[in-house]
């Protein structure tokens, strides 16, 4: 039952990671949108969006790799 309840929180926490990184991002649109193409990008808006892409991926990667562990777990419980 423990590892349901920390899949169930691996998955809460990458949909968290998602909608924090979409809410950034429209942000990040609102302020530069006045002035886009009038000046450049910082290059730290890309490496923002670089790492808000790795993270997204490996709590991802995480998460299923968790829900896997919990079907296996529970799986070999019920053998018994």
């Amino acid at each position: 039952m423990k590892l349901v309840i920390l899949a169930i929180a691996a998955w809460v926490l990458t949909g968290l990671i998602a909608v924090l990184g979409v809410t950034a991002g429209a942000t990040i649109w609102f302020y530069m949108e006045p002035v886009v193409d009038s000046v450049p990008d910082p290059a730290s808006y890309f490496v923002a969006v670089t790492v808000g892409f790795l993270a997204l991926f490996l709590s991802f990667m995480i998460s299923i790799a968790i829900t896997v562990h919990a079907v296996q777990c529970n799986a070999r419980q019920n053998i018994r």
